[in-house]
């Protein structure tokens, strides 16, 4: 995955000092634009709108025993590629999903975009294999993010090529790689002997390709307690796996630094 020009990234940044744009207050979250036409201006919009209204911090409860899972338990925790968005329909992508729960409590928000309308991608207890966890009832459930296959490597199989999960990180692979750095959305107050933020994406629109398309065109709806934002990715996998990021940026308030494009690892010393 390559960091683009920043310049040519499309990042619209009216920070402090500026003023925000004006939008009214809306009630309704990113459900209310379940069954709306969807453009590439849709989570702007929703983006201005969050950024006028105080920040509500998600809500991180989770039946048990998900809300207490171990690392070897939430690896137990299978998506069935069988049920794969778009699996079987003659596309270059499918889309597998995570399950909540060890540190992914958070629950976000996953619609097709096809046609210019976006439809919700619901949850099922069914879409997973639990091992020897108990089944859920599908109660206060639904997904902690999502990866994307595309035949990367071969013709005949569908490799991981991208996965969002936690937060706002995800990370890529090219052809014949293994996965290294995840990237961020956004940094904010990174080194703050205060504590750095850490913006998470709530909604995504994932938009349904053609039968020869060589990209995937993703939303995002990003919010923390001082921003709130909108992200188009443009994944385009391959020799080098591509991520074009067009993002529009809402501040609540002064942000004296923020990271654009930060990408993240660990190192062994």
């Amino acid at each position: 995955m390559r960091r683009r020009d920043l310049l040519r990234s499309g990042s619209m940044m009216p920070l402090a000092g500026l003023p925000l744009p004006t939008a009214a207050a809306a009630d309704e979250g990113p459900a209310a634009e379940a069954n709306k036409p969807f453009d590439s201006a849709s989570v702007r919009g929703m983006a201005r709108e969050l950024a006028d209204k105080p920040y509500r911090p998600p809500d991180t409860k989770l039946p048990d025993p998900f809300s207490k899972l171990t690392y070897d338990q939430y690896r137990a925790i299978r998506f069935d590629p069988n049920r794969a968005l778009w699996h079987g329909t003659g596309v270059p992508f499918e889309i597998q999903f995570f399950h909540p729960g060890f540190l992914y409590k958070s629950l976000v928000e996953i619609y097709e975009v096809n046609a210019g309308q976006a439809q919700p991608v619901r949850y099922s207890p069914d879409l997973f294999d639990f091992g020897e966890l108990p089944r859920p009832t599908g109660e206060g459930l639904g997904f902690a993010g999502f990866r994307v296959h595309n035949p990367l490597n071969r013709p005949d199989y569908f490799d991981e090529v991208c996965a969002f999960l936690g937060a706002s990180y995800f990370r890529a692979v090219a052809r014949h790689q293994g996965y290294g750095l995840s990237a961020r959305g956004l940094a904010i107050k990174t080194a703050d002997p205060a504590g750095e933020e850490y913006p998470s994406f709530k909604a995504f629109w994932i938009e349904r390709p053609q039968p020869r398309s060589r990209s995937l065109v993703v939303h995002a709806l990003l919010d923390s307690p001082s921003a709130a934002a909108s992200f188009r990715f443009g994944i385009q996998p391959g020799r080098e796996t591509i991520f074009d990021v067009e993002s529009a940026i809402y501040p609540r308030t002064d942000i004296a630094q923020a990271g654009l494009a930060p990408l993240t690892s660990m190192f062994f010393i």
